[in-house]
C-alpha cells in the first residue's frame, strides 16, 4: 500500500470512531431512532450515560447480569420497562420519544427522583436529551 492509501484508511477509521463517541455508543438509523444497549453488572450501568436529541425515538435495550433486579424509568417521558424492573439474568426494552431537553438519572433505587443523579448504591444511568 502507498502512503496515501494508508492515510485514507486512518482518516476513515478516525471518523467512524468519532461518530461512535459522539453518540455515547448509541446507534442512529435513518428513521430518527437512536438505540442504546446497556449492560447492568456489579450494580453499575455500562454505558452509564447516554445522549440523544430532541425529536429522536429512543430505544434502550437492557441486559441485567446482576443477581438483583434493577428498576429504570423516565417519568418525564412516561417510560419504563415492563413491570418497572429488569429481573436478574433477563433483558428488557424501554422506548420513548425525546420531546424535551432533559438531563436525569433513569436508575431507580427506592423510587424515582429526576433531580437525583446519584443514589446510595452508586447506580447511575444518566440520560441527556439535547
Amino acid at each position: 500500500m502507498n502512503q496515501i492509501t494508508i492515510a485514507s484508511i486512518i482518516v476513515a477509521a478516525g471518523l467512524v470512531v468519532a461518530a461512535f463517541l459522539a453518540t455515547n455508543g448509541g446507534v442512529q438509523n435513518g428513521s430518527g431512532v437512536k438505540t442504546f444497549d446497556i449492560v447492568m453488572q456489579n450494580n453499575q450501568y455500562q454505558p452509564s450515560e447516554i445522549t440523544a436529541n430532541v425529536g429522536d425515538r429512543v430505544v434502550i435495550n437492557f441486559e441485567n447480569k446482576d443477581q438483583v433486579a434493577h428498576g429504570v424509568a423516565l417519568a418525564q417521558f412516561n417510560a419504563t420497562v415492563p413491570g418497572g424492573h429488569i429481573q436478574p439474568g433477563r433483558t428488557a426494552r424501554m422506548e420513548f420519544v425525546a420531546d424535551r431537553v432533559v438531563s436525569t438519572d433513569a436508575a431507580l433505587c427506592g423510587g424515582p427522583n429526576p433531580t437525583d443523579k446519584t443514589d446510595t448504591h452508586g447506580e447511575e444511568l444518566i440520560v441527556n436529551i439535547i
